[in-house]
């Protein structure tokens, strides 16, 4: 199973209360987001086939964006860096 750097630091926020974080994309955009939950995907292929991959995805809500729901982990939404409430500031 895959697990994308940000999910890994994205976890560590799993049993808070809806923590609010900015998140910085890769194309420049800051959204503030609260994590909604965490699952288990696939890239959709048979289990037989060679290049079936599954990854854990961590889903969050988007509260600037009309509470838009964003699936990070699966490649397609790359976050560089997040702010926590306290205004620390990490790399994924």
């Amino acid at each position: 199973m895959v697990y994308d750097n940000a999910v890994l630091k994205l976890l560590e926020y799993r049993g808070y209360q809806s923590p609010k974080l900015e998140i910085t994309w890769e194309n420049g955009k800051t959204s503030i987001c609260e994590i909604d939950t965490f699952y288990d995907s696939d890239n959709g292929l048979e289990l037989d086939d060679d290049k079936y991959q599954e990854y854990h995805v961590a889903l969050v809500r988007d509260v600037l964006n009309n509470n838009q729901y964003v699936e990070i982990g699966t490649g397609e939404n790359k976050p560089i860096s997040y702010k926590d409430r306290e205004n620390r500031r990490s790399n994924f």
